[in-house]
């Protein structure tokens, strides 16, 4: 781990104490032997043991240096059996058998290492780290909390425990000893963003806070502090504190974007729309602030004026900053972007669709404005311009459901069936989520059954409901063109109950449902239905002309007469009406 001793630098010191005191000679009382010289032929043996071993020793550090472990372990193993009793050499090979990832090992070794030499600070640090990669967090604490017994003041020792109290998700021990570390070396600010780090994991705000003010008396112009600081009392609700905490950053940096944004939200918060629009104001009308950050502030004031679209005093300082960011940045496309998006949000459609025109022209490549456009045309039942923007998108913008998809609305709708038909499976191929691929389906069914081709109108009903069986639309028109058509009335009579519980209001669904009875010969039922749909006061000529046909079958010819007149009056088409009612 990365804030343990360098393993290298071990080596060396390990190196340097075997040279200096590891192979030293040891006494015996036992009886020896002396040679011609005086020399026993135990000391011998000893000593000769002694040289092999260092040398076996200093060649396994060596190949450990080099990187060759495998060498370094034949070495070092060979030197362990000659000085089985030596720590440095334990601890050698501890250090080896966690470079070869053998965690069991290298604890091993490194056990014996501390247990020969407990006072040895780098073994047991060695011996925290194995823990420590082991994921035996407590073992790897014990360690260092006996290296602090002897040296309590060590800022290395208690900075390794406080990471490793980290890493184990203790972070109250950490910021405890964190603590620790700051009474006895005095403010760091490192060291109090550790603990704010930790307080955030806790979610202790109070605690954080407090930290972040201390950081602020060390150091009063901390802009992160400061901006931490205003983050957390708008979190907490209180804006006077926050205020205070944006006013005071501001001063450091008065064209900082976020410090505006919620400085000016508190604002908004408090209803103060001439200081919110004034700072907000100052920054878009601002050259020397980037566009990127302009467009900022813009989606956040007209994503705040979305969520309350009544709000005329928010309505008014949208608008005021949506002409600065024209006046300041007119050849930008997101600045027209953001206009349009402001304008339909207002419902100035005339506007939006101004600025949508721009932003394609500047931006041929967004397809979010080409899809804005073309649903504003739509929407707005102006086919032939939806239509027409349409094509020209599919130019810039090729194989997007949306944009076939509205197209093929657009014939649907001015009854040009053949050419609906064509955008329609076009976009019904091309990738879309599921629930709009089923209305994509159902409006291609729609056109396929005025079309009369009901293979392909009931493939493509079936489809649409398969993938939402919510689609009440879809539900409802395979409901109705299969009683028009007299088959499965009983799969009808389902599929529009099932409409109907999904959208119990509609005139058309209540109209579908009451057709079905009437075609199934149960015209009180059939009444029942259609009169609610009149009664919605949504009903289209066709629902008048149905209720004619309920009181024909009911027997009450006057009735009758009276409701196809109306329909008649609604929808002159209606031609074959004039023979029902004798009128030449």
């Amino acid at each position: 781990m990365s804030f343990f001793i360098n393993p290298h630098h071990i080596r060396i010191i390990a190196v340097a104490a075997l040279a200096a005191s590891v192979f030293s000679a040891c006494s015996t009382s036992e009886p020896v032997t002396e040679t011609g010289n005086g020399i026993t032929e135990e000391q011998t043996v000893r000593e000769s043991a002694e040289i092999e071993a260092r040398s076996l020793f200093i060649r396994g550090i060596t190949a450990m240096q080099l990187d060759d472990l495998y060498v370094a372990e034949i070495h070092l193993n060979k030197a362990h059996e000659l000085k089985p009793g030596e720590p440095g050499i334990l601890f050698a090979l501890a250090d080896l058998y966690y470079d070869l990832g053998d965690m069991v090992n290298g604890i091993h070794y490194n056990r014996q290492a501390v247990a020969l030499a407990p006072e040895n600070r780098w073994y047991r640090i060695q011996l925290a780290r194995g823990h420590h990669a082991g994921g035996n967090y407590e073992e790897a604490i014990s360690q260092l909390d006996t290296i602090l017994q002897q040296r309590p003041s060590d800022i290395g020792i208690l900075r390794m425990k406080a990471r490793i109290h980290n890493e184990q998700g203790n972070y109250e021990a950490s910021n405890q000893t964190y603590q620790r570390i700051l009474d006895l070396t005095g403010p760091d600010l490192t060291t109090h963003y550790q603990r704010i780090t930790n307080f955030n994991r806790l979610d202790d705000t109070r605690a954080v806070i407090d930290e972040l003010r201390t950081v602020l008396q060390l150091d009063p112009g901390n802009m992160n502090a400061l901006m931490m600081l205003s983050q957390l009392y708008l979190d907490e609700g209180a804006d006077e504190e926050a205020q205070n905490a944006l006013e005071q950053a501001l001063k450091r940096n008065p064209r900082n974007p976020e410090l505006l944004v919620n400085l000016a939200d508190i604002h908004i918060g408090n209803e103060q729309w001439d200081q919110a629009g004034a700072l907000l104001n100052e920054l878009i009308s601002d050259p020397s602030v980037s566009p990127g950050n302009k467009f900022e502030i813009m989606q956040f004031i007209i994503s705040r004026f979305a969520s309350d679209p009544d709000d005329l005093p928010l309505r008014e300082t949208a608008e005021t900053l949506v002409t600065s960011l024209l006046e300041t940045e007119p050849d930008h496309g997101m600045s027209h972007a953001m206009a349009a998006e402001f304008y339909l949000t207002a419902r100035k459609e005339d506007k939006a669709l101004l600025h949508l025109r721009k932003t394609t022209e500047l931006m041929p490549e967004n397809d979010a404005a080409w899809r804005q456009l073309i649903q504003t045309h739509y929407v707005a039942g102006n086919y032939e311009q939806a239509v027409e923007t349409g094509k020209k998108a599919d130019e810039y913008v090729p194989e997007d459901a949306f944009i076939h998809f509205f197209v093929g609305g657009s014939y649907f709708l001015k009854a040009r069936l053949e050419e609906a038909a064509v955008w329609l499976a076009s976009a019904s191929e091309l990738p879309a989520r599921p629930q709009f691929r089923s209305v994509i389906l159902g409006t291609l069914a729609d056109t396929y059954a005025a079309l009369e081709r009901w293979d392909q109108a009931d493939l493509n009903y079936e489809e649409a409901i398969a993938l939402n069986p919510e689609n009440d639309v879809a539900l409802n028109n395979y409901a109705f063109y299969l009683s028009e058509r007299n088959e499965r009335l009983d799969q009808a009579k389902e599929m529009a109950i099932r409409a109907l519980e999904i959208n119990p209001d509609n005139s058309a669904f209540l109209d579908t449902m009451g057709w079905i009875y009437f075609k199934m010969g149960e015209y009180e039922n059939a009444y029942k239905y259609i009169r609610a749909s009149i009664e919605t006061g949504d009903a289209s000529a066709e629902v008048l002309e149905h209720m004619g046909d309920v009181y024909d079958k009911l027997g009450e010819p006057d009735r009758a007469h009276y409701w196809w007149q109306k329909a008649l009056e609604e929808d002159e088409s209606r031609t074959h009406l004039k023979e029902r009612l004798h009128i030449n």
